[in-house]
């Protein structure tokens, strides 16, 4: 079920309203009934994968309480336990999501020694979300076997924590010692975050309709035609490609927020304005937070971070990003991706000091990250490295005339420029005087906040982007 749908626009007000007035009395009925809503709304999308959610969470909780039930003195049955959840988790990846992907590339690797194998690939469907809820149930049992948790006893808790409706598909990744608790916790509405959760959830969708599918009309006609596109063409493309991925994730974590408030639940933020970062290092610390902070504490650190030495650091952080590569998607374009983004980190923010900087060297220095995270995102949005290689040997200012037979013509292409243009103004707003902007805003007389509150709903009504020529569904949905 997708945040920007009819469906989920009849579901969310009608599971609201049950949630606070029919379901709200009792912790246990109200935590069975969020479980059977998140297991309806991933049903949506193909029933027959709710039962790996179901096994997921079942396996994850009883090896927690198998932690608990063994004391010190069987460190090694403690340590069996979590190679279970390793294995058990890493394997619903690694078959459902790598499989083709690893045997392709044995087989090719076999070929350059004049090998030819002969290999049928499974037709395997990806289940939805198979990344997020295996990274979040995962860090559970990881953070019980190092005694940061301890391991809940309440079957349902933590079954509605791992499937919670609103991150379920594509995060927040959440912590157990952040949203877990939550779930013992009694509900009480309170008007102002549920005020603040449906302002989220009318920005998201503003991100996501107006502007992300918008501009996406035009990055999806280009990349699906490369042979017929000009260098220009590519250009832009690749350009509006870097703030469709942005807003379209940024949205979704939006939305996801703003709903887990409305029933009152805080999620983590995922997004913190990353394109006005002035270092690669700093820029991993805005973009998809959850992600980002769930490899620096479940691979970095144990890996020993950076204690033993700058020549391990910076292997370290190569193996990290490559990692985040190959999580994104069962491709070397990903893999690529992430090698590129770490030689980012480790070498460009050394060559530039660009750690710490300030006025006019900062402006420079967020320029800098954008450029090259931008022809980074080549290789996360062409379909293979040839096309990929193409785009960057290809990508110039001519073809003026031909970029407008991709979706959008002159007035819809100089629109789509301005509301980036006005999305980056408004964000750069936020970055300066954030809270004091909101505080501002919810102290003006009710007539101004309601004309926002109407401006927004209908602009994505009337303005945003519908139709035959886009996908509307989330971009990390196939991650």
């Amino acid at each position: 079920m997708l945040f920007n749908s009819l469906n989920y626009a009849i579901f969310l007000p009608v599971v609201y309203l049950l949630y606070w007035f029919v379901f709200n009395r009792n912790i246990t009925v109200r935590n069975v009934f969020l479980l059977i809503v998140s297991y309806i709304f991933y049903a949506f999308w193909d029933w027959r994968f709710v039962s790996l959610i179901i096994l997921s969470s079942f396996v994850d909780f009883f090896i927690g309480l198998g932690m608990k039930n063994n004391p010190d003195d069987k460190p090694g049955r403690r340590k069996t336990l979590l190679i279970l959840s390793l294995a058990f988790n890493f394997g619903i990846l690694g078959f459902f999501k790598y499989y083709n992907f690893f045997v392709d590339s044995f087989i090719g690797a076999f070929s350059l020694f004049g090998k030819d194998l002969n290999f049928n690939p499974l037709k395997i469907i990806l289940p939805v979300g198979v990344s997020f809820y295996t990274f979040q149930s995962l860090s559970y049992t990881i953070d019980v076997y190092n005694k940061k948790f301890e391991p809940t006893t309440k079957v349902i808790n933590f079954l509605a924590f791992v499937c919670f409706f609103p991150q379920l598909v594509a995060g927040p990744i959440e912590r157990a010692k952040h949203l877990l608790p939550q779930f013992g916790e009694k509900k009480v509405f309170d008007y102002e975050t549920t005020r603040s959760g449906l302002l989220l959830i009318a920005y998201g969708l503003f991100k996501k309709i107006l502007i992300a599918d918008r501009i996406a009309i035009f990055t999806n006609g280009v990349y699906k035609d490369l042979n017929g596109a000009s260098g220009i063409s590519m250009l832009i493309a690749t350009l509006f490609f870097a703030f469709q991925l942005y807003l379209d994730f940024s949205a979704y974590s939006d939305i996801a927020i703003g709903t887990a408030r409305l029933f009152g639940f805080k999620l983590v933020l995922n997004f913190r304005r990353p394109y006005f970062s002035s270092s690669f290092s700093e820029f991993w610390t805005r973009w998809h937070i959850s992600l980002s902070s769930w490899f620096r504490d479940y691979v970095y650190f144990p890996l020993g971070g950076s204690r033993r030495g700058s020549n391990r650091t910076i292997v370290n952080v190569m193996i990290v990003f490559l990692l985040s590569g190959l999580w994104h998607g069962a491709s070397w374009n990903f893999v690529i991706w992430g090698g590129i983004n770490g030689l980012f980190v480790v070498v460009l923010d050394r060559i530039f000091k660009l750690e710490n900087l300030t006025g006019f060297k900062r402006i420079l220095g967020s320029v800098l990250v954008v450029l090259c995270w931008t022809l980074s995102l080549v290789f996360f949005r062409a379909p293979n490295l040839h096309d990929a290689m193409y785009v960057l040997q290809n990508m110039n200012f001519s073809g003026l005339d031909s970029i407008y037979k991709f979706g959008l013509n002159s007035s819809e292409l100089n629109f789509a420029f301005y509301l980036i243009a006005g999305m980056m103004l408004f964000e750069l707003l936020v970055e300066k005087r954030g809270e004091i902007l909101l505080q501002r805003f919810y102290a003006t007389h009710f007539i101004l906040r309601w004309s926002v509150y109407l401006a927004l709903v209908l602009s994505v009504i009337y303005l945003g982007s519908y139709g035959s020529f886009n996908d509307n569904s989330f971009i990390y949905f196939q991650f």
